[in-house]
């Protein structure tokens, strides 16, 4: 059997070295002019060949997102790009795949990148046998299926493909956040905030708070509430997918890439997240579920509560959370990055208020490291110190008792 991909987010190049040092297989990261996540893709020249660079070392692959759907005015920075790729094509440094959804786009990568595998992003909302085959006819390698199919027509979709003799890669999401729009296509940022979601600059309005009030025809101007407490409401507020326990199941419908939302979340998430399905992948291939550290890890994610999407179904009220924007992480917080190691000595950059006497865990690739932060120190002038802040990359230094390395995150305990 191919061995599954766990694909996670990069949303630059610390994030994608994190995904790789914590067992991303392949990571997928933004051309900043044609990416749906636009604003947490600053991707310069020197950081995208430093990727590519780095992919080649570590045997790993990189997919670009040119997934927007481009009006006439994005056409220019489309040649700006090709030009780019063109470049570092000439270096033996391309891109393993490009995401697409546009036509249009399609056509002009085909054309000008020819060397370029084309994967069809989910912006493009397959959810059938024939709108992959359609695709697979046009020279496309991979299909990001929409996050609307159930685990059912997954099956059949690999198994019709397979009696016609289609071989193409299958792609889908298993963990990360839900749009309330159909396949990400939502117009209410760009109403809202004049950010269009379909060009890479979604506010996220779905998460805001909102009053809600009805006004009866023959009552004018007399607003009545619709259920809500003192906070609003948040009806448009999905909780998030989580399929960490169910990737036996993927594996045996025939997923071949498993896909981590969040190009614009911190180094933690990426790290403990792709830490938690590669190891959870490595056992379901073995048929044996997660191991209770896998899923506390996963339970110390930022999230708005867990759900399975619609893999078994189409999730019901309890796919949404109405009461908040959701945060049910009250355990751990982000405390900071290994940034120096020097012997039993370490440099942290602080990510999140520290106080002398926390407890600490560093999330190494396989296991945590459990210390306690008795003592510890500015980095700049050495000065001994009882309690730190986040900001403007303030570092602290303390020891620990076992070897970690650069770059390895650390998380901090909310709770005795």
């Amino acid at each position: 059997m191919k061995k599954p991909e766990i694909l996670s987010p990069a949303g630059d190049l610390n994030k994608l070295k994190t995904a790789f040092r914590y067992g991303a297989d392949a990571c997928y990261m933004g051309m900043p002019s044609l990416s749906m996540r636009v604003r947490e893709n600053e991707m310069n020249k020197d950081d995208l060949e430093e990727s590519l660079k780095l992919k080649n070392e570590l045997g790993k692959k990189i997919y670009l997102t040119m997934n927007i759907h481009a009006h006439e005015s994005r056409l220019n920075f489309l040649e700006k790009e090709i030009e780019r790729l063109t470049e570092l094509h000439e270096k033996d440094l391309s891109p393993d795949g490009i995401l697409i959804s546009d036509v249009g786009i399609l056509a002009v990568i085909k054309e000008k990148c020819p060397w370029i595998p084309v994967h069809i992003s989910t912006q493009a909302n397959i959810l059938n046998s024939s709108a992959v085959e359609f695709w697979a006819k046009q020279g496309v390698e991979r299909v990001v299926l929409g996050r609307e199919v159930s685990l059912r027509e997954l099956q059949k979709i690999r198994s019709t493909l397979k009696e016609k003799g289609i071989e193409v890669e299958l792609e889908s999401f298993v963990h990360g956040a839900m749009c309330i729009a159909y396949s990400g296509r939502c117009l209410l940022s760009s109403f809202m905030t004049s950010r269009c979601a379909n060009e890479g600059m979604c506010a996220h309005s779905c998460r805001w708070k909102y009053k809600l009030h009805i006004e009866e025809e023959e009552r004018p101007g007399q607003f009545m509430p619709i259920e809500e407490d003192e906070n609003g409401s948040y009806i448009m507020s999905s909780k998030d997918m989580c399929m960490i326990e169910h990737l036996k199941d993927l594996i045996d419908a025939g997923l071949d890439s498993y896909k981590i939302e969040g190009r614009h979340k911190t180094e933690y998430y990426v790290a403990v997240a792709s830490r938690a399905y590669r190891q959870a992948m490595d056992l379901a291939m073995e048929g044996k579920p997660p191991t209770p550290e896998i899923l506390e890890l996963v339970e110390s994610i930022n999230t708005r509560g867990y759900m399975t999407g619609f893999w078994y179904g189409k999730p019901s009220a309890e796919g949404q959370n109405y009461e908040d924007r959701g945060n049910y992480n009250d355990h751990f917080c982000f405390a900071g990055i290994i940034r120096i190691v020097e012997g039993n000595k370490v440099t942290m950059e602080v990510r999140n208020r520290l106080n002398k006497g926390d407890r600490l865990d560093i999330i190494t690739p396989e296991k945590n490291i459990p210390i306690t932060l008795s003592s510890f120190n500015n980095a700049k002038n050495g000065e001994e110190i009882t309690e730190a802040s986040a900001g403007q990359e303030f570092s602290i230094t303390f020891e620990v008792d076992e070897p970690v390395e650069v770059g390895f995150v650390v998380r901090k305990a909310l709770k005795n």
